[in-house]
């Protein structure tokens, strides 16, 4: 059973401290975190965690490092059962269970030294929309930020593709610098709440994993994918026409068509082994070979890019960032041939197809 606060423990321990009731300061029992996969505490203000005994440190350990960075200095504060106090600051990462130590003792966690919690965020989005705030984000729209959203998220997508970890940080953060501003816009319209986003979309992660939440048993990924995709269709039953309908307009299209494709097969609409599929691929580029008008052209075209993305579904390859990578290759090998060329002092349009060719297989042999 949880224990109930100790304050005269928690006043022991700010003593112990040198310091003075803290501004914000918040007080957890460690009972708490028992069951919890993330802390909960505002990063911006400092805790204590009482009733710590020494085999709750590991687990403690692990929940906070799912928000405070490795070397966050947290402190260790154990008492005698003659009243005096031991302070030993450690680092998180190093924090462990000890049984050897005290029976019950106190563990207290410093804020992070730059604001990081997302209330804090909400506040910085909130004053900038507010009237001493900044114009250009008081007249943001809906609307206005659509094309700051799809950037954004390309941009997510770069970093990811780049392998870049630093720049996934920061892209993620701009991603949701829009998020949030659009909740803003729609708190002052008096559409709906942070809230109400974090809300609906908590109680739908809990409602389609029954398997985590419920009683439902489940294999592995496919089951689940199968189970969300039923989960999905009861809810939508009344706002959907067909089963394709949720896949959105604006996607690029390679990834539309595999949606749309996955979507069907999950009733079974698809051939049951792989050649047949390939064998599309062939008659589509006999009939795009054969085609007469330009409509004709463009049609089969289509229905050529639809039945290859159709190929690499069943390969289990994601069409959209295969062709990203292709895109990227391209670049640097391009890039290469210019470089080459601009060594040799001479403008890349002036070589030769077969000289361009030469060292387009020059830069693959170089990795890139």
């Amino acid at each position: 059973m949880p224990h109930q606060l100790d304050m005269r423990q928690a006043e022991q321990a700010l003593a112990a401290l040198d310091l003075d009731a803290l501004n914000g300061l918040q007080l957890l029992d460690a009972a708490r975190f028992a069951g919890q996969h993330h802390p909960p505490l505002n990063p911006d203000v400092p805790a204590l965690v009482l009733n710590v005994m020494g085999d709750d440190l590991a687990l403690i350990r692990h929940i906070l490092l799912n928000q405070y960075p490795d070397m966050h200095e947290v402190s260790v504060i154990s008492f005698s059962d003659g009243g005096e106090s031991t302070v030993d600051p450690i680092a998180l990462c190093t924090l462990q269970a000890d049984s050897t130590c005290w029976g019950s003792g106190v563990l207290y966690v410093p804020a992070l030294p730059e604001p990081g919690s997302f209330e804090r965020f909400q506040e910085t989005i909130a004053h900038l929309r507010a009237p001493e705030g900044c114009p250009w984000d008081r007249k943001q729209t809906h609307s206005s930020l659509r094309p700051f959203l799809l950037e954004e998220t390309y941009e997510v997508l770069d970093a990811l593709d780049a392998g870049d970890i630093d720049g996934l940080r920061e892209e993620l953060g701009d991603l949701l610098l829009q998020i949030v501003l659009h909740s803003q816009i729609a708190v002052e319209a008096g559409e709906f709440h942070m809230a109400d986003v974090i809300a609906t979309v908590n109680e739908k992660l809990i409602r389609r994993h029954p398997h985590v939440w419920g009683t439902v048993d489940v294999n592995d990924d496919e089951d689940v994918k199968v189970n969300w995709d039923k989960l999905k269709q009861a809810e939508k039953a009344e706002t959907r026409d067909s089963r394709l309908d949720g896949v959105p307009k604006a996607q690029p299209a390679l990834l539309q068509a595999y949606s749309y494709q996955t979507r069907a097969a999950r009733v079974k609409f698809d051939w049951d082994t792989i050649e047949p599929v390939i064998a599309k691929i062939h008659e589509e580029i006999d009939e795009l070979a054969t085609a007469q008008t330009d409509d004709e052209r463009a049609a089969e075209a289509g229905d050529l890019l639809f039945a290859t993305v159709n190929w690499l579904r069943w390969l289990d390859i994601d069409p959209e960032s295969a062709l990203r990578g292709a895109n990227n290759r391209f670049y640097q090998r391009f890039h290469y041939i210019e470089q080459e060329a601009a060594a040799r002092g001479v403008e890349v349009d002036t070589l030769s197809f077969e000289d361009m060719d030469a060292l387009w297989e020059a830069a693959k042999s170089n990795g890139l």
